[in-house]
């Protein structure tokens, strides 16, 4: 049986400062949870209702799951209390939050920058993104959406398990490491005519005001996407998939 005080803190997880406090965050569903077990992040309980122990989802899990974490089987209500989404699987799990990169030490590959990125969705298909082609670490600017609310953990589907993530960094550290920094602007250069032969930083900017005044005066090269077809913009997470997509594949 669960206390009302235990329900109480894994709901809290749902906000930034549940997560602080108690220094985890929850992911959602199947396939992130499997995720999470196969790269042995640090899950310390897992939840499930009695529908999805009954599952053949759940028989799959067995021989991941590890005896030091614990498997807690909750009623179905309760379960929805605890998860985010509309229709929750019946599986959700709480991770301890990864402990502070030594920045220094990652100061030598490429980055992705994050600058006063609101809506999560995005933030978590950028994340998945930069997984995608290889890119593990992202920076974020103050102001921009939790790196670990719920909905970019479950737009990011398990992305965070292989990257390092920096909240409440500045360009400054990018510009006093010599790095190539880059901005996504729609009234920036053509991408294809950009030539580079070092490490680089891209940043994208707020989904409806673009890059900051602040981040602007760090950037040495703004560089935009053609379009070949109709539309006034892009979506920033399709944006900078796009030009992530580019600098991976075209130095």
């Amino acid at each position: 049986m669960i206390s009302n005080k235990k329900i109480k803190k894994l709901s809290i997880l749902s906000t930034k400062k549940g997560r602080k406090e108690e220094r985890k965050f929850l992911i959602e569903g199947y396939r992130i949870i499997r995720s999470g077990l196969q790269n042995n992040i640090n899950i310390d309980n897992i939840y499930i209702s009695n529908r999805f122990k009954a599952s053949e989802d759940f028989k799959n899990l067995d021989g991941l799951i590890s005896e030091n974490i614990d498997v807690v089987v909750l009623d179905e209500k309760i379960i929805n209390k605890i998860c985010q989404t509309v229709n929750p699987a019946g599986i959700v799990a709480t991770c301890l939050l990864p402990d502070d990169c030594q920045i220094t030490k990652l100061l030598t590959d490429n980055w992705i920058y994050l600058d006063k990125i609101s809506d999560p969705g995005n933030i978590g298909t950028l994340l998945r993104t930069a997984a995608w082609f290889g890119i593990n670490n992202i920076a974020l600017s103050s102001k921009c959406a939790d790196a670990f609310n719920p909905k970019v953990v479950r737009g990011a589907m398990g992305a965070h398990f292989s990257l390092n993530i920096i909240g409440d960094m500045d360009l400054f550290e990018f510009k006093k490491n010599q790095y190539c920094i880059i901005g996504a602007d729609q009234k920036g250069s053509p991408m294809y005519d950009f030539i580079y032969n070092k490490k680089w930083v891209l940043v994208i900017g707020n989904e409806g005001h673009g890059i900051s005044e602040n981040s602007k005066k760090y950037i040495q090269h703004f560089l935009s996407i053609p379009s070949s077809g109709s539309g006034d913009s892009l979506n920033a997470a399709v944006a900078g998939s796009i030009l992530i997509h580019h600098l991976i594949n075209y130095k």
